[in-house]
């Protein structure tokens, strides 16, 4: 009449029988933390769905390209900044994402000359450890210079005084007035 997982009434412990599927629940947890995984997976998926409808609440009815300033005067009248304080602001961003492309890029090259100069001497797991940090190393890097030509370009329409098609201040202008790979490169300094 007792069932495994009624309390005995002597101990007040639970009985639990010893079977072969407790017995793999405990095995995958030694080696893999299996409890702690599935709470992370329920937590996460929670938070995750929490943030996609405020993504879709806070973009709904914003397109990428709804905001159009009609001159440069009305833009920085938006930002409620003068255009010094905004100016010092895209100037500390560019050399933050100026300093994150170098700082990942310079060591993601090193390691990928030592990779090529140790040829075949590398195992294959190791080679797959290497591949992987010079992965994360470059999106890094690649972020960093990305970020810092969008800044860069913000910082030359601050400059120029324009922001509009009519006023050529379009990404296209940028990259034909200027040169926009050595500026992000140096980082504003040539």
């Amino acid at each position: 009449m007792n069932r495994p997982d009624e309390l005995s009434p002597a101990t007040g412990a639970k009985n639990r029988k010893f079977t072969p599927k407790r017995a793999g629940w405990l095995a995958l947890n030694i080696f893999v933390p299996a409890s702690d995984i599935a709470g992370m997976a329920r937590y996460t998926g929670r938070n995750l769905s929490r943030l996609w409808q405020r993504l879709r609440n806070v973009t709904a009815g914003h397109g990428a390209d709804s905001y159009r300033p009609d001159s440069w005067s009305q833009a920085v009248a938006d930002t409620g900044l003068p255009p010094d304080r905004l100016a010092r602001n895209f100037r500390i961003s560019r050399w933050f994402w100026w300093s994150l492309m170098w700082l990942t890029g310079l060591p993601a090259t090193g390691f990928m000359l030592m990779l090529i100069s140790a040829g075949s001497s590398v195992s294959g797991t190791g080679l797959l450890r290497v591949g992987c940090v010079l992965l994360v190393m470059m999106m890094l890097a690649v972020t960093g210079f990305v970020q810092a030509l969008a800044v860069s370009y913000r910082l030359w329409q601050l400059t120029e005084k324009r922001v509009s098609e009519s006023e050529a201040g379009s990404f296209r202008d940028f990259l034909q007035e200027t040169h926009w790979c050595r500026q992000v490169l140096s980082g504003g300094l040539f």
